[in-house]
């Protein structure tokens, strides 16, 4: 891009390494810079690494200090610049690299001026590579051909030279300091007073939807002893039969929502006639009991809706059905098309990938509870995303965890998106007559409320969607 100098064009006394990198960081992160990776900590070929996410955010500044007054023309140096120019060139997921060279002085500055010169620098570049070559020539080692050099001169002219001792930087760290909106210091306060500022609710009435609706359950429940010992030993037996849900406690009793009558494929297990429970007892008396009770059979619901469910995670999802599809598409409240599941490729070569293989399967889901409170119950949703390898089966939390890293971004997890999404989820698994599979006796049995509301004094302060973070989010973006 350019070269400049710090307080005039003049050679700076030596100092040491250390001190001369803390002053660099320092001066870098006067302008908003953070550092992620030291050599004197990682070991790295790279004196420093660091981001600027408030005016490139994405890229990445390698960083070399040298506390020397350094030629251009000097074999040490022209390996490093060479090492550093193919260096930015090998990165795989194609990362924007940028190059900052601080020195303490410099010799020829002239030279210098023309090799890092940002419009016009092909000729000097060019003179430079020459000289490179026959020292190369010298020592029998491979030298820049002609499409290197010109790589390299747009690689120079897209670099930057700082030329400043370690005083001329901190003393522009005091100036900058003092001025710049940009640096981490000035940043850092400013967020932590407009948290204090924002702490407190702005006192105006509201109502809050509460994640949470209220459902009528069956008023009954049946109850019957079973010939068999275990819950496993009737799934064997009936493995070819679809059963419907129960619990099978430690006395060998089978409870369920769906009456023994003919029908029935567990009253081939009966010992006698099945009791008929009240289920208000149930919620009162027992209502962690009550609770499985309501969540076996309302799992049953949702794998007929066609949804398929992550155990460890608790986490309900839309699986792909066309493998020959990149998207699947459901219709929602609004009676439009709504995406739920999302074919996300890679959209370079990598190591392991082609431009074009699919990466991993973006899902809409759902994480669901059947709490009792009360002597009544409840359902507690919270929207997620769900991601798969193959469109169809849950894959391990890890995994999943390393891609969510990619999506979370504010600006889609605000309230009238969440809220939006979980009126979504109630139509289709409370509303919407749909069914991937025939629907059983007992559905009707259940009957959904609406989200619960409580109406507040207070209201919380609203941050625009423009509102920055202090990193900003990295990676690509999908809509809500």
């Amino acid at each position: 891009m350019t070269i400049r100098f710090l307080y005039g064009r003049r050679e700076s006394l030596y100092g040491k390494s250390e001190t001369f990198k803390k002053s660099v960081r320092g001066y870098l992160e006067s302008i908003g810079f953070s550092q992620t990776v030291d050599s004197s900590v990682e070991g790295s070929f790279e004196d420093m690494i660091f981001f600027n996410p408030q005016t490139s955010p994405g890229k990445k500044y390698i960083i070399e200090a040298k506390s020397e007054v350094l030629s251009p023309r000097t074999k040490k140096l022209a390996r490093e610049l060479i090492k550093y120019f193919r260096l930015s060139r090998k990165q795989e997921n194609k990362e924007v690299i940028g190059f900052l060279l601080f020195v303490q002085g410099v010799k020829k500055s002239k030279e210098w001026e023309s090799i890092f010169n940002e419009i016009d620098n092909i000729e000097a570049v060019q003179e430079w590579c020459d000289w490179y070559n026959n020292k190369c020539i010298e020592k029998n080692e491979s030298i820049l051909d002609e499409q290197t050099v010109k790589d390299l001169s747009t690689f120079f002219s897209n670099s930057e030279v700082t030329v400043g001792s370690h005083i001329d930087l901190q003393q522009a760290v005091l100036e900058k300091q003092a001025t710049s909106s940009l640096s981490i210091s000035r940043t850092a306060k400013n967020l932590f007073d407009l948290v204090n500022r924002r702490k407190s609710p702005i006192s105006a009435k509201s109502k809050i939807t509460l994640n949470i609706l209220s459902i009528t359950i069956p008023e009954y429940y049946y109850d019957c002893k079973s010939l068999a010992n275990s819950k496993q030993e009737i799934y064997d037996d009936l493995k070819e039969t679809i059963l419907p849900p129960f619990l099978f406690t430690s006395d060998k009793h089978m409870l369920t929502f769906a009456e023994f009558d003919n029908d029935n494929p567990l009253k081939k297990f009966m010992v006698e006639p099945s009791s008929i429970m009240n289920t208000k007892e149930l919620q009162l008396q027992n209502p962690t009991f009550c609770s499985e009770l309501v969540n076996i059979h309302f799992r049953r619901i949702l794998w007929n809706k066609g949804l398929y469910r992550d155990p460890k995670a608790n986490i309900y999802y839309f699986p792909m059905i066309d493998e020959d599809s990149n998207i699947r598409e459901v219709i929602d409240q609004h009676g439009r098309n709504r995406w739920v599941v999302k074919e996300i490729i890679h959209r370079e070569d990598t190591k392991y990938h082609k431009k074009g293989d699919v990466n991993f399967f973006f899902h809409r889901g759902v994480e669901l509870r059947t709490p009792t409170y009360w002597g009544f119950s409840f359902v507690e949703m919270i929207p997620r995303r769900y991601y798969t390898l193959n469109g169809k089966n849950w894959i391990d939390g890890e995994i999943r965890s390393r891609i969510d890293k990619r999506f979370r971004n504010p600006k889609f997890d605000r309230s009238k998106a969440r809220l939006g999404l979980m009126k979504f989820w109630k139509f289709f698994m409370f509303e919407s007559q749909k069914f991937a599979l025939p629907s059983e006796k007992w559905f009707d049995k259940f009957q959904f409320g609406d989200f619960l509301t409580k109406n507040v004094n207070w209201s919380p302060k609203v941050v625009g969607r423009s509102q920055m973070i202090l990193w900003d989010f990295k990676g690509d973006e999908l809509d809500a």
